[in-house]
């Protein structure tokens, strides 16, 4: 199993895009007693809102994925989703978050 980068980019459109995990699996917290990896994304310049992705913890527990290319092929799956549901990331305000469907979930 290859290393997860921390951080990356990508485009979407003609939009570039970066990113950075905010938490890796098995990080506990004060409300639960588990939770999966976090991301942040945000527009790469200038100021930006941020989407902040939650993958569910069976996705990779205790584990980093197999591959960056792959989580980067989730990351920009569900930016353009938040987009779709309204996500604008050239507005400010609150991070705008969305949660990721579970990977044995996923219509195929």
């Amino acid at each position: 199993m290859s290393r997860l980068d921390s951080t990356g980019a990508f485009h979407l459109g003609s939009e570039r895009f970066t990113w950075i995990v905010k938490h890796y699996a098995g990080e506990f917290t004060s409300h639960t007693n588990f939770r999966g990896i976090s991301a942040r994304v945000c527009l790469a310049e200038g100021n930006s809102r941020e989407l902040i992705i939650d993958f569910d913890p069976q996705d990779y527990p205790l584990k980093r994925p197999a591959s960056s290319a792959q989580f980067e092929e989730r990351l920009i799956e569900y930016t353009q989703k938040a987009i779709d549901e309204g996500y604008r990331p050239d507005s400010r305000g609150k991070p705008y978050k969305i949660s990721a469907e579970k990977l044995a979930t996923k219509s195929r």
